[in-house]
């Protein structure tokens, strides 16, 4: 009679390897990075040239979320672009409708006569609401 024999292969115990702590590290590391730059991409560029209005209250907050720009020329920014005068007036028209508020960032250098006539055309379109967002100014 005759015998088949099959060799029988005993694999090797192959120890876990030690957990590396560095590699969490850069995983924090890159979530990290990732989060400063999706973060400084939701916030719209301003005009260039622009000089933020200051103020001597430190009354009051607003939000800038959604806000418009008023520029030293008298031109309205949103989300970093010029309104053009029939972009402005659906802009405003559809923010009436959800709301009553609006916030304006102004320029310091601003003619008031630009900032009066603006805020006298939202107040004949529904905003009761205004908000004039500035800066604290320095106090020496």
């Amino acid at each position: 009679m005759k015998r088949y024999t099959k060799p029988i292969h005993v694999p090797e115990v192959v120890r876990h390897r030690r957990v590396d702590a560095s590699l969490a590290l850069i995983n924090v590391v890159f979530l990290l990075l990732l989060f400063l730059l999706v973060a400084g991409t939701l916030k719209p560029p301003l005009p260039e040239g622009f000089a933020w209005a200051e103020t001597t209250s430190d009354t009051g907050s607003s939000n800038i979320q959604g806000s418009l720009v008023l520029t030293r020329t008298g031109d309205i920014w949103f989300e970093g672009r010029r309104l053009d005068e029939q972009e402005l007036s659906a802009f405003l028209h559809k923010s009436a409708a959800l709301s009553d508020r609006l916030a304006v960032q102004v320029d310091r250098h601003a003619r008031m006569e630009a900032v009066a006539a603006f805020a006298d055309r939202l107040r004949a379109g529904r905003f009761r609401h205004l908000t004039l967002v500035t800066i604290e100014a320095d106090r020496r």
